[in-house]
């Protein structure tokens, strides 16, 4: 055994004091370390991880030190976080595709009602109520919908004003000059699926809309009854008709995606592009410098003179839930709060348009934007005041539920092929939507004032 002398003796226990204390304070400054929120994300390009990065997760973490906010992107975010949270695992922050994904996880507990966060935030008096409400389901909020979304009409204004078109507002006039498009050898309008089937539910919602109306089509949603009236009818038949006149994409539509129809429309190739509000996030890609201006978001012409126009159909981009197994749940609602501001919608709009519509009552305005920003704040002060207004319709995506709405981006393709008819198609989607009525998966709806 080691023998110390008194003044070796008292050394070594300063040392182990010190090291004892050292190792407490590592401890304790571990013990006091950010609690991690984890959201999983779609596998977004480099440049928007990087707007993620500069306006949500460095804003959020650098506003207090209790969470920190944590982001992963995944190519195969739906199914991972559905599979995930429903064996009680995953994320904190639930991310889905649109309301429509939410009342399985809801009836399965996998998910956390908001309905406290919202009274503690005043998320009701910040928001536009109808977009909330599509959040509402088994008589809870159960997600946050980051995105308010319109299917409209984008154009190239360079391209309208060198050929001497005006900007269309009726089915006559859009027709024509999508006829004199084609006789100048350019596409009457560019858009496609490739890759990606459920674009055609942006078509099925257009037609049945701006063809059948909002107040009928809330009815038919709300009562399960009409799917073979006579309106209905006509609008899947309307958007055949599109097809087959070479309107959507020509001969091209199953060999296109969103990105290269904007490309396509950059290069002045097309005066249109008939997609939802979010393509303004693809056209940063292709609208820069002078010709950032050029892109332009309007309403669907108007197709009924019946009908009061604009028509824009209210919709959800995805959607954001708070994970029941979290142990920070109160970290992500603060996450959901910094999101819904008014702050970070002005700031995503620089680096992001398109994408973050969040639906607030007031959406910030800038005067002194330009580009495809400016572009994005003008299409989004007249969706959020038509929505406020309650001269909405209703996008197919958010609103019906999961069979019902393959049932109108597959069996629409077969219409405009003449595999089916729009009546087989139609009884195919109220017996989809009956079961899933009977099911109790069909959404309470906002009810339009027209």
């Amino acid at each position: 055994m080691l023998l110390l002398s008194s003044s070796t003796e008292g050394f070594e226990m300063k040392r182990l004091l010190l090291i004892g204390t050292a190792a407490y304070a590592v401890l304790g400054s571990a013990a006091m370390a950010a609690e991690p929120v984890t959201l999983w994300f779609w596998g977004a390009p480099p440049n928007l991880q990087d707007a993620f990065e500069e306006v949500l997760v460095g804003p959020f973490n650098a506003s207090q030190d209790e969470y920190e906010l944590q982001i992963e992107f995944l190519q195969d975010v739906d199914n991972d976080v559905r599979t995930a949270v429903l064996a009680g695992e995953g994320p904190d922050l639930v991310y889905t595709s649109g309301p429509s994904y939410i009342a399985p996880l809801a009836r399965a507990g996998a998910i956390e009602p908001l309905d406290a966060y919202a009274e503690q935030y005043g998320w009701h008096d910040r928001l536009l109520e109808p977009v909330l409400d599509t959040c509402y389901q088994l008589d809870h909020l159960y997600c946050m919908p980051p995105a308010l979304i319109s299917d409209g009409m984008f154009y190239n204004r360079a391209l309208l004003e060198e050929k001497g078109w005006e900007v269309p507002t009726t089915l006559a006039e859009v027709e024509q000059v999508m006829d004199a498009a084609i006789a100048d050898g350019l596409y009457a309008s560019v858009t496609g699926n490739k890759g990606w089937q459920p674009v055609n539910e942006n078509y099925a919602s257009i037609f049945i809309n701006n063809v059948v109306g909002p107040a009928r089509f809330y009815e038919i949603l709300s009562t399960g009854e009409g799917w073979d009236s006579a309106e209905m009818i006509k609008a899947i038949e309307e958007s055949a008709r599109w097809f087959k006149a070479g309107y959507l994409g020509g001969s091209d539509y199953f060999s296109l995606n969103f990105d290269e129809s904007i490309s396509l429309v950059s290069q002045k190739r097309s005066p249109f592009f008939f997609a939802p509000s979010i393509g303004f996030q693809w056209a940063t890609n292709y609208f820069t410098g002078d010709a950032a201006g050029d892109f332009a978001f309007a309403p669907i012409p108007q197709m009924d003179e019946s009908l009061p126009y604009p028509i824009y159909d209210l919709g959800v981009a995805f959607t954001l839930s708070i994970n029941a197994n979290s142990d920070v749940k109160d970290g992500a609602a603060a996450v959901l709060d910094l999101i819904f501001s008014p702050e970070f919608a002005s700031d995503m709009a620089d680096v992001w348009p398109g994408y973050w519509g969040i639906p607030l009552r007031e959406f910030p305005t800038n005067p002194d934007a330009t580009g495809l920003t400016a572009s994005f704040l003008d299409a989004m002060a007249d969706m959020t005041a038509a929505v406020d207004a309650g001269t909405f319709g209703f996008k197919i995506g958010t609103f019906f539920p999961p069979a019902t709405s393959q049932v109108m981006f597959e069996d629409i393709e077969s219409v405009w092929l003449d595999r089916m008819t729009a009546q087989d198609m139609l009884a195919k989607a109220a017996s989809a939507y009956a079961d899933e009525m009977a099911q109790g998966l069909t959404q309470d709806l906002p009810q339009p004032s027209m």
